[in-house]
């Protein structure tokens, strides 16, 4: 069974102060979380979690005992998945302070065991550096808001990311940006080669596009082909002229 979890936590010794957590078929848990250590401004702004929230909210124990109780209402062992690397980091620093064996037993397991998704979604898109959350989320759902960091909707909003990945639909210009051009999936996308804002001619894929380029008058030789897909790739991009053409890759 999926639990897709996320956490706050302070800044400076990185103590959980909210978990969010929704199972794969919608059932949910949310909590703050208290921490002796300060609330910065930065946090607040960034979460709506004050310091009075903090002060008033259960310990650490309290909540992360109910979690694991929450968690053993099913029998299947949970397989939790977050977003990112800070959150694990959360998790240790948190199971540092742990009093009882119940909270010390969840948050060893969420440290051993969280899958951090986050590779998959680069993965997914080809990508070479994370794609943030939020930016995912917009992708995916044209009218969500902005995300507002709360632990529960952020666990709700990698559940939609997620599910969305796994359907295979994408539009692998979303993020260019963050896409590494030798990682192109160059067996599923078409070749437009432009003129004047105008596409004279369409290739099925990379392959059909490089010979169109080799065999021009103006290709230079074996040595000089080497580098054609990049070439036409970077042109892509970049949105600059290769081979007196412009060109897009769908």
């Amino acid at each position: 069974m999926k639990y897709y979890i996320d956490f706050e936590a302070t800044e400076s010794r990185h103590e959980i102060i909210s978990i969010g957590c929704i199972r794969e078929d919608g059932e949910e848990f949310y909590s703050l979380v208290y921490s002796d250590d300060p609330v910065t401004p930065k946090i607040e702004e960034l979460t709506g979690i004050s310091q009075e929230d903090v002060n008033e909210a259960p310990s650490s124990k309290e909540v992360f005992e109910s979690f694991y109780d929450w968690c053993s209402k099913n029998e299947e062992v949970p397989e939790f998945i977050n977003y990112g690397s800070s959150d694990v980091d959360f998790v240790y620093s948190t199971y540092l302070n742990a009093s009882s064996i119940k909270e010390a037993s969840i948050l060893s397991f969420l440290y051993m065991n969280m899958y951090d998704c986050s590779e998959d979604l680069k993965q997914f898109f080809y990508a070479n550096k994370t794609i943030s959350l939020e930016k995912l989320g917009k992708y995916f759902n044209k009218d969500m808001d902005d995300q507002n960091h709360n632990a529960l909707d952020d666990a709700k909003l990698l559940k939609m990311v997620y599910d969305k990945m796994k359907t295979g639909d994408r539009n692998f210009d979303a993020f260019l940006e963050y896409v590494d051009p030798k990682k192109y999936p160059d067996e599923v996308r078409k070749v437009l080669r432009l003129k004047n804002n105008e596409v004279v001619e369409e290739y099925a894929n990379m392959k059909e596009a490089v010979a169109w380029a080799k065999a021009q008058p103006n290709y230079k030789g074996v040595k000089y082909v080497q580098n054609i897909d990049e070439k036409i790739k970077y042109a892509a991009k970049n949105q600059s002229k290769y081979f007196e053409c412009y060109w897009r890759i769908i």
